[in-house]
């Protein structure tokens, strides 16, 4: 598995919830990450963390972890990374394009970028992803 599913009691969620952003930040061993919370049945909200944090924090598969939430004051921030936030300066028909996605596309390209660990991966990606945008080409564009 490459994600983890974190539960949030129910009470805990539904005063998050209630100021009506499905929003949060969770600090788990000092590392903040912004994060949607989903819900499953009967009221059960969890939040996805990535494998890569469950190492971080040293955390194994059913491990009881402490996480710090809080509304995200900012749900629509996006973490683009310094190189796709780079790219999308130098090319404004790409940063256009992108501009005018939805906030979830927006932040699913994103991370598209940014889960890559190595700077030449990034770099890579961002540069592909400027082109697709530019040229229409993205996977789901209309021929």
């Amino acid at each position: 598995m490459f994600q983890h599913y974190i539960p949030v009691p129910t009470d805990i969620a539904q005063a998050l919830e209630a100021g009506g952003s499905k929003r949060v930040i969770a600090t788990i061993s000092g590392i903040s990450i912004r994060r949607a919370l989903f819900g499953s049945g009967e009221n059960e909200r969890f939040f996805v963390a990535s494998l890569d944090l469950i190492r971080q924090i040293g955390a194994s598969v059913g491990d009881v972890v402490h996480v710090d939430l809080k509304s995200d004051p900012d749900p629509h921030k996006i973490d683009l990374g310094e190189e796709f936030e780079t790219v999308l300066e130098l090319d404004s028909a790409a940063a256009e394009r992108f501009n005018a996605m939805t906030t979830g596309r927006q932040r699913s390209l994103a991370h598209y970028v940014t889960s890559a660990k190595r700077i030449e991966t990034r770099i890579k990606r961002a540069l592909e992803l400027a082109h697709k945008l530019r040229t229409n080409t993205l996977y789901g564009d209309e021929k």
